[in-house]
């Protein structure tokens, strides 16, 4: 069954939306809080994993490469990003699931960081 419209799936400490598109009978992912619109499309759900950590790589080496923030700023004239609301919003529904949403963002973002090691693997939320 494809996800809702609700699904989030954590890849590198991003969240990402997942929807399934009929006419093409593929998931796509699109992460949410970043500087520009990253998608990713998948035949199947796990193949969302692979698919979006190749895509956030490739994101994250332009934005290295252009220096500028990967992360988008929250409007209305604050200096928070957009990513610390949405970590709010999503720590209780985590939680109520069993997953300290912090820990998994800590040891997700050691997988794009050069030389850390293996961080852990995606997770799908249901909010």
């Amino acid at each position: 069954m494809p996800p809702s419209a609700q699904d989030i799936m954590l890849i590198g400490g991003i969240p990402v939306l997942i929807s399934y598109q009929l006419p093409h009978a593929v998931f796509r992912g699109v992460f949410v809080g970043l500087s520009a619109e990253v998608d990713f499309f998948a035949s199947t759900v796990a193949g969302l994993e692979p698919q979006g950590e190749a895509a956030l790589r490739s994101f994250l080496k332009l934005c290295q490469n252009t220096r500028r923030s990967p992360l988008l700023l929250s409007e209305g004239g604050q200096k928070n990003y957009l990513l610390e609301e949405l970590y709010e919003q999503m720590a209780e529904p985590a939680r109520l699931s069993g997953i300290d949403l912090y820990d998994v963002v800590r040891r997700q973002v050691r997988t794009f960081q050069p030389g850390a090691g293996v961080g852990a693997p995606a997770i799908l939320l249901s909010l």
